[in-house]
């Protein structure tokens, strides 16, 4: 007689329920079991569940969100080890950023007037106002300030959200012919910074590039050089096309007065004669 399903087992027959069990899962198989569908997260680029929301950074993935965070994207970036590799933010949302106190004197960004280089926030043009000193002489401003009182360093910045504010390209020395290094040459400045301020933030020269040996600095000075020999023999050229210039133009207006004054000789002449003919009739 077979025992219905509802009717319970007596105690002590755990034994047998677990050999049935192993029995039924030896014909059927192991129990499927739901896996999640991974995705890639839009905002940190972190692999994470199907779940709406990134479990790494916190940002949803429905359409309202994703266009709210596309409408504070920008060309700022705030360096943050949590979250390497969120998007960078509009100049508008790095003030609310300082206003709420994220974002201090010693924190480290980079955007449009940087280069994009890494900077800290005290030698950031354009940023440093915000948080009450001036960009090139660290002298205290107020934040509503147009320029620096004492050195009268602007504090314009490109609003621009599409401006990355990234330098123009020039050659390295040995990569370029002597001519194309000559027609690049100069340093690269931004509106208001100097280069001594990217040399104390990122510790020297040397600390920057990670130091240059003997035969680089001997190359770049073979090519500066053959810059300044190169930049030379142009102005001279330009000094000689100028003169003669200025000599064709003398030529070409002697030419012309001299033919007016042949043109002008014979008629003369004949109104000089024409009172000796009125005379003589």
């Amino acid at each position: 007689m077979m025992e219905s399903p509802t009717q319970t087992v007596p105690a002590g027959s755990g034994s047998a329920r677990e050999a049935v069990m192993s029995r039924a899962l030896q014909v059927a198989g192991e129990l499927p079991r739901p896996m999640p569908r991974a995705v890639l997260c839009p905002y940190c680029g972190g692999v994470t569940a199907q779940t709406g929301r990134c479990t790494a950074c916190g940002g949803r993935f429905d359409p309202l969100s994703r266009q709210a965070t596309q409408n504070h994207m920008g060309p700022w970036a705030v360096r943050d080890e949590r979250s390497p590799h969120r998007p960078g933010c509009t100049y508008e949302t790095l003030c609310r950023l300082i206003d709420s106190g994220a974002v201090g004197l010693d924190s480290v960004l980079r955007g449009p007037t940087t280069r994009q280089f890494w900077t800290l926030a005290r030698h950031t043009p354009g940023v440093a106002h915000w948080l009450g000193v001036c960009h090139n002489c660290r002298e205290p401003v107020a934040k509503d300030a147009f320029q620096c009182p004492s050195c009268h360093a602007p504090f314009t910045v490109d609003r621009d959200r599409q401006h990355l504010g990234v330098g123009p390209f020039r050659p390295l020395p040995g990569q370029g012919t002597p001519e194309v290094m000559a027609l690049h040459a100069g340093p690269a400045r931004s509106a208001g910074v100097e280069p001594k301020d990217f040399t104390r933030v990122t510790g020297g020269g040397e600390a920057a590039g990670g130091g240059a040996n003997e035969e680089q600095a001997r190359a770049a000075g073979r090519a500066q050089a053959a810059a300044a020999a190169w930049r030379r023999h142009s102005e001279q050229e330009r000094g000689r096309g100028l003169v003669a210039l200025v000599l064709a133009a003398l030529v070409v207006l002697t030419s012309l007065l001299y033919a007016g004054l042949v043109s002008s000789g014979p008629s003369r002449g004949a109104s000089a004669e024409e009172p000796a003919l009125r005379a003589d009739g």
